[in-house]
């Protein structure tokens, strides 16, 4: 294990220890018995775990400030393959060490299976741009107004007329929020995960919503700049989707 004990707390690295034996154990009381009480619900889907392990090993453990601490579990399979899990622990307020968060390394951001074109294919030119890796927003061709979420009728001037054009994939976040609940079966394995509200300059300040990513223990502040990255589908059976990234991340 790649840890100096004298830059821990004593107890902690038998307890991570302990823990890692008890998932691949599939000792689910002592589980969830580390777990935080109010994040039992959430961490059971936060990183997906074969039902079958053969061991565990304790990598890593390092000091993520605030009281918190970082440790790297390695998990065999029966086929000696193996997968690693991220979790990040905290004193309980009984003096125990209990799991805040834990994830799937590397901390990947879902793709969900309800991306892509709309059934009545009104925002298909959007999914289509960003299969050419650009960003397209609708816009009025009559009174040049943007509009988004993409309409049949521009909401200012009533014009059929409308267009869609590039735009640069640059702006601030208006609002955001960290998601712990597995609200689609894709998303279990990358919990949390980070989407943001994006306000587009170049279209207006019109909003846009996506993933924020590489956001593993960041906290956005409202008016942070980011930029839009569009990343190519992990299979033909998804769309490209466009990740934000913090311009300047702390």
């Amino acid at each position: 294990m790649n840890v100096d004990p004298g830059a821990l707390p004593a107890d902690l690295a038998a307890t991570v220890e302990a823990h890692g034996k008890a998932v691949a154990a599939a000792d689910n009381r002592a589980v969830l018995a580390d777990f935080l009480p109010d994040r039992i619900g959430q961490l059971i889907a936060s990183a997906d775990v074969p039902t079958v392990l053969k061991g565990a090993e304790v990598r890593t453990i390092s000091d993520a400030g605030d009281g918190r601490y970082d440790a790297v579990i390695r998990y065999t399979k029966p086929d000696d393959e193996w997968f690693e899990l991220r979790s990040r622990w905290v004193r309980f307020d009984d003096g125990s060490w209990r799991v805040l968060s834990v994830r799937n390394i590397p901390a990947t951001a879902p793709w969900m299976d309800l991306t892509g074109p709309g059934e009545d294919g009104l925002d298909t030119p959007h999914w289509d741009g960003l299969r050419e890796g650009v960003l397209k927003i609708q816009r009025c061709g009559q009174c040049r107004r943007w509009i988004w979420s993409p309409r049949p009728i521009c909401p200012s001037c009533h014009s059929l007329d409308s267009r869609w054009e590039a735009v640069a994939p640059v702006g601030t976040v208006y609002s955001w929020t960290r998601t712990w609940q597995p609200f689609t079966p894709e998303s279990t394995g990358h919990l949390p995960y980070v989407v943001v509200l994006v306000a587009l300059p170049g279209a207006d300040d019109a909003r846009v919503v996506g993933v924020l990513a590489d956001a593993d223990g960041v906290t956005p502040t409202i008016g942070a700049r980011v930029r839009g990255i569009v990343e190519p589908p992990p299979d033909d059976q998804h769309w490209p989707l466009l990740r934000w990234h913090l311009e300047n991340p702390l």
